[in-house]
């Protein structure tokens, strides 16, 4: 009785084999493609997030290099109408000597033979700072016992600081941070 209870009962199990293999090969192929589409979005989540750790290394860079310019010009002495330069109280850029086509805005002005008050400094991260000095003179517009013969009072300085991964003037395309700051120094 068991013998013919089986062929009886359970008839469609051999032909429905060949379905379980479908439905799981269909199941793998579902899982394949979720697992490949979720890998593309963390390949672009670590891109971004290295792009954004960059900006961050770049932008502090460019502060320290802010940070140098300013201390430079804490040793120079008084400036006068006189311009001489020497290696420790050279700013080259004077305000006269800049116009809206000069190009003095522009990365090309890092270089050394632009400015003796320059100076590059590798970091940990393969970064590149670059920073010059432009003097503004005094922009009050007033002048107190001769001070602008003599040199005293308030002068402004216009300090502009580049970081990238190469020297800021051998590249155009590479990714780079460049900022500015005026700072006022008042000599006696």
């Amino acid at each position: 009785m068991n013998v013919s209870l089986r062929s009886t009962h359970f008839p469609m199990a051999r032909q429905q084999a060949g379905i379980t293999l479908v439905v799981a090969i269909i199941f793998l192929l579902i899982i394949t493609v979720l697992a490949i589409s979720s890998m593309r979005g963390v390949s672009l989540e670590s891109r971004i997030t290295a792009n954004l750790k960059q900006q961050k290394t770049l932008r502090s860079a460019a502060e320290a290099g802010l940070r140098m310019g300013e201390l430079s010009i804490g040793t120079t002495v008084a400036p006068t109408s006189v311009k001489t330069c020497t290696t420790t109280t050279c700013l080259p850029w004077v305000q006269s000597e800049l116009t809206a086509t000069s190009s003095v805005d522009t990365p090309s002005q890092f270089v050394a033979a632009n400015a003796t008050n320059m100076a590059t400094a590798a970091t940990a991260y393969n970064t590149k700072i670059q920073w010059y000095v432009v003097q503004l003179g005094m922009l009050d517009g007033k002048s107190q016992n001769s001070c602008a013969i003599k040199g005293c009072g308030a002068w402004y300085y216009e300090v502009n600081a580049c970081a990238s991964t190469v020297l800021c003037t051998s590249d155009t395309t590479t990714q780079r941070v460049i900022l500015r700051t005026v700072i006022a120094r008042y000599y006696p």
